[in-house]
């Protein structure tokens, strides 16, 4: 990605986790969250080389407390944040049921199984495998 590009994408993403989450990161932290890269089953995870599995990464790497650039009070909403952005931007089965259990377990949002069921269903419908703790 070109730097242009890049800043661009940084600063949107800082924008949207702001406005979306009342959470202010810097634009270091945020090219640090965007930069990095997961192993997949046989591949690694990168946002542009599969953008549907590198948010639930983030989110699940932010809730483990693996990627210190966010403060343990802000974790729980930002790692909802991933997989909402998984879920609904990516159409990413991981995104939906993860975020089915932030609202099972009100991480990061006030805790409502109607929309866990809804999330986990919608995940399940999609035909893809899921284990526990997705």
């Amino acid at each position: 990605m070109n730097p242009d590009a890049r800043r661009r994408a940084v600063e949107e993403f800082r924008d949207k986790l702001s406005r979306d989450t009342g959470t202010s990161l810097t634009a270091a932290a945020c090219e640090e969250l965007l930069g990095s890269r997961f192993q997949g089953e046989g591949h690694e995870v990168t946002l542009q080389s599969h953008p549907g599995l590198f948010y639930p990464s983030l989110g699940s790497s932010i809730m483990d407390g693996k990627l210190p650039v966010v403060r343990p009070e802000h974790r729980e909403k930002v790692a909802w944040w991933c997989y909402r952005e998984a879920a609904e931007a990516h159409n990413s089965p991981q995104g939906m049921h993860r975020l089915g259990n932030c609202y099972h377990r009100g991480y990061g949002v006030t805790e409502d199984p109607a929309q866990a069921v809804a999330w986990w269903g919608l995940a399940e419908n999609d035909h893809h495998v899921i284990g526990p703790g997705g």
